[in-house]
């Protein structure tokens, strides 16, 4: 391992979220990262991952929550002893949801303003600016507005300013949740270089695969915030499959599931047909420049379909066409009806949606409440009992059920995803649009949430268009795949994609 010191250190940290609360999210946990090195930090959603990772740099419990014991320290200082300013020059932090982070509009404005807050004189910004852009090769991002850009773009973007900042420490929650396998390995090529200027990089991700040639090493976190195993690598990780499975984490060593949806019918109706589809970059002017086009596309009713491509190819802004909140030009008929003559009252009751930021969703202030809400919208009629119980059994298909009276936004984004889809799949849809529905989930969750898609899809005929960027996911639960490459949506045998089938063509 390259680092010699301690970039961080916590030593018997208590922590938990209610003062008189009975479960200590951190209940002593002891955890260091070494200097200049890249370290991972896996484990199931909830075990208190991100929690530790807010601790570290400060956020909690100034923002919340009970430190009871313990202490943390940053290069070899209590994080509690510095100012605001003095933390943010020693460690920053990459959120799950970049747009929780943005305070501007632009990368260039979102630069000026972090330095400004690091008191860096006005003149020495741009320069400051222009550098941290082009040594991440950012700079064409600099001038377009946040909103313009995909998720995995903006997490590009938040990249740029924690390297813009010096902070000697980047913590980063989830950095691919939004990214495509090649996106994937640009981000990690931007941290290569991160590391190379001098800084230590703390990585909390689901998925080792992509970090096992340049993680100097992985650690395992399990319940209460409490490190299962360290030191693994690409070298050794082999050995520590069993773990991974326990703990319910993708292990690139381990096996996989080989689960399917119902094999294509020729003989099932059309729920989804677009013909001659063109979708505009800008979502408001149906004669701009296309994201992409498709020639006859068509869903099956009760089919389940992966849309997959490249960060910003425009996965989204198909499901916001198909929901008449983007542009388009050419036919699309949803159910037998032309899509742009259906009202929109009329859409929503038949379509549902899981967004990929779950939180701008939520109705109430409690994990329980938000599923009986859901179920109270679509049938009025139910008893209370019955409602109870639905919900009950709902919660607990899905590992949240200790988390029933928690307010949603007190969820990881893991979680608050599987919350999400809890909430969608309660509703009598006959349509369900689903952005990353996996994002952000651990192995378990993940085939938990899929399989409870998959069988509302059999037994009920839900047809379901999730977008995904992970091939394996697409492999082994959908039974058809489309994919965005070169500006075109286009067909792919199903169950055997790779991730080479995401490359544009024009960069194969």
């Amino acid at each position: 391992m390259s680092g010699n010191h301690d970039a961080l250190l916590a030593e018997n940290v208590v922590f938990r979220y209610f003062k008189n609360g009975k479960r200590n999210i951190l209940d002593h946990t002891n955890f260091r990262v070494r200097e200049n090195t890249i370290t991972v930090l896996m484990g199931k959603s909830g075990c208190g991952k991100s929690t530790l990772a807010a601790a570290s740099c400060g956020l909690l419990p100034e923002d919340g929550g009970v430190l009871e014991e313990g202490r943390i320290l940053l290069f070899g200082r209590n994080i509690h002893d510095m100012s605001i300013s003095g933390r943010a020059k020693e460690a920053a932090m990459m959120f799950q949801n970049p747009d929780l982070q943005f305070c501007m509009n632009t990368l260039r404005d979102e630069g000026r303003f972090c330095l400004g807050n690091l008191s860096i004189r006005p003149e020495e910004m741009d320069r400051r600016i222009e550098e941290a852009a082009e040594s991440l090769e950012m700079t064409s991002f600099l001038d377009r507005n946040f909103h313009s850009l995909s998720g995995g773009e903006k997490q590009k973007a938040v990249l740029t300013c924690l390297f813009l900042m010096n902070s000697r420490l980047l913590i980063l929650d989830e950095p691919f949740a939004n990214l495509d396998p090649a996106s994937a390995g640009e981000m990690v090529g931007m941290l290569r270089h991160v590391k190379e200027a001098g800084r230590t990089i703390l990585v909390i991700d689901h998925r080792a695969d992509y970090w096992l040639q340049d993680a100097d090493e992985i650690q395992i976190l399990t319940d209460g915030g409490k490190v299962a195993a360290e030191g693994i690598t690409k070298n050794n990780i082999a050995s520590y499959a069993a773990l991974f499975e326990k703990e319910g984490v993708f292990c690139p060593a381990g096996e996989t599931h080989q689960i399917r949806s119902p094999e294509k019918s020729t003989q099932r109706d059309i729920a989804i047909r677009m013909t001659n589809l063109a979708v505009p970059r800008n979502k408001t002017k149906k004669d701009a420049e296309p994201l992409f086009t498709s020639g006859d596309v068509r869903l099956a009713k009760g089919s389940v379909t992966a849309l997959l491509g490249r960060s910003g190819c425009g996965k989204t802004s198909l499901l916001l066409t198909l929901l008449k909140e983007h542009m388009y030009s050419g036919t699309i008929i949803i159910n037998d009806r032309m899509l742009d003559q259906v009202k929109k009252k009329d859409l929503y009751r038949e379509t549902g949606i899981v967004f990929q930021n779950p939180s701008d969703q939520f109705v109430t202030q409690n994990v329980e409440e938000e599923v009986l809400a859901s179920l109270r919208w679509w049938d009025k009629s139910l008893p209370d009992d019955t409602l109870r119980s639905r919900s009950d059994e709902l919660l607990a298909a899905f590992g949240l059920e200790k988390y029933r009276r928690y307010s949603p936004y007190m969820l990881s984004q893991g979680q608050q995803r599987r919350l999400a889809v809890i909430a969608a799949l309660s509703g009598g849809q006959k349509i369900l649009l689903l952005d990353e529905p996996t994002y952000g989930q651990d192995h378990d969750a993940t085939y938990a949430v899929m399989k409870a898609i998959c069988k509302k899809a059999e037994q009920e005929g839900l047809t379901v268009l999730f977008t995904t960027h992970d091939t394996a996911l697409a492999n082994e639960f959908a039974e058809n795949v489309w994919v965005i490459r070169n500006r075109r949506l286009m067909e792919l045998p199903a169950g055997s994609v790779s991730p080479a089938d995401l490359i544009r063509e024009e960069e194969a």
